[in-house]
């Protein structure tokens, strides 16, 4: 693949992509000698610069190694890729409680780069500080060899301007930019959503509440699979039985169901966009007196282990930290090896897990 001047990855990075992509291939081989400067410099219309760049860094790296007065040559030990998992935006409290998430994710990734005889580094980054000035510091080091990044508020071109203006291979998880390809790893969303609520309102449900705090694209996400399902069999939207939350956590879900609950009109049903915000409406239904599902039918999202142990037990979309763990490492690495080519989005499904809480069909 040519180098692309309009691209804007800068040029020696391109270079340096390609030759990489020339020893993983083969076509350069343990012991082989590459060009000229000059030569390279021809072939692929760059500057000297550009070329001693790309070299210097492949040498540092280990991949090559230059005999002064003879050439460059590839090397014949295998460097092991040097990734880190940086977590941004996070405070205590969020690390307490979602302890097991954050065990799952980083599990997956320890995983798949256990396998891939990766070296990982795990790091959670000061909620006060900006993400951009967090990747400019680490790109600016120049230690790893891409970056796996997770934030808690959604992330911006700008944030991520450090790593795109280096070329550094990067993977963003559960976060995505609308009308921008970046490197990242989804779950489906919408159509998770869509189901859950589909399910409810083919039970014969028709107020339906919606729990999930809509400060960012996850968030907004699900409301639009929420809205689909309505629309799709008629039922309108009434913007009361969406209540205002601010956070994942259960004392939000047992807020929310008692403000629903002092309408003229109670929904009959819950989609709690979160397992913990649905744990909290279980909570505030039995201190107001009601059956789940005689009484109230509920939905979650996420199937923490708490889930299955609820009564009744939580019908929920299954989500798995483990598995965007893994499949964002496993792209990350393809991509420091240039075995592909980013941008590249992967969407991973989220199927509904039915159980007892919405009551017969």
């Amino acid at each position: 693949m040519p180098i692309d001047r309009a691209a804007p990855v800068p040029l020696y990075r391109q270079l340096k992509s390609l030759l990489l992509q020339q020893i993983e291939s083969g076509e350069l081989g343990p012991g082989d000698m590459l060009p000229s400067l000059r030569q390279l410099c021809r072939e692929h219309a760059v500057s000297l610069i550009t070329v001693r760049r790309a070299l210097q860094e492949l040498v540092s790296e280990g991949r090559l190694q230059s005999q002064q007065g003879i050439g460059t040559f590839v090397t014949d030990r295998v460097r092991h890729a040097r990734i880190a998992l940086v977590f941004l935006g996070f405070y205590d409290q969020e690390w307490r409680r979602n302890s097991s998430i954050f065990g799952d994710l980083i599990g997956g990734v320890a995983t798949v780069a256990w396998e891939r005889e990766a070296l990982l580094s795990v790091a959670r980054v000061d909620p006060g500080r900006r993400v951009a000035d967090v990747l400019a510091s680490i790109v600016d080091e120049r230690f790893f060899d891409g970056l796996l990044i997770r934030v808690l508020p959604d992330i911006t071109e700008a944030d991520l301007a450090p790593v795109l203006s280096a070329g550094m291979p990067y993977v963003v998880i559960k976060r995505y930019i609308p009308d921008r390809e970046i490197n990242c790893v989804v779950n489906d969303d919408v159509s998770a959503a869509y189901r859950a609520a589909l399910h409810l309102i083919e039970h014969g449900y028709r107020r339906i509440a919606f729990l999930c705090p809509l400060n960012a694209t996850v968030g907004r996400d699900r409301l639009q699979g929420y809205r689909q399902a309505l629309a799709e069999r008629g039922l309108p939207y009434d913007a009361q039985l969406v209540p205002p939350v601010q956070d994942w956590f259960e004392e939000e879900g047992e807020m929310a169901l008692k403000a629903l609950l002092a309408l003229a009109e109670p929904p009959e049903a819950v989609l709690a966009a979160g397992d913990p915000l649905a744990v909290g409406v279980y909570r505030a239904a039995a201190a107001f007196g009601l059956c789940i599902p005689d009484d109230l039918a509920v939905v979650g999202y996420d199937d923490i282990p708490a889930a299955a142990a609820l009564q009744p037990p939580l019908t929920t979309v299954r989500t798995s930290y483990h598995d965007l763990g893994a499949r964002a490492t496993e792209l990350l690495l393809d991509l420091i090896a240039c075995r592909v080519t980013g941008p590249a989005r992967l969407v991973l499904d989220a199927p509904l897990i039915v159980r007892d809480s919405c009551g017969p069909h």
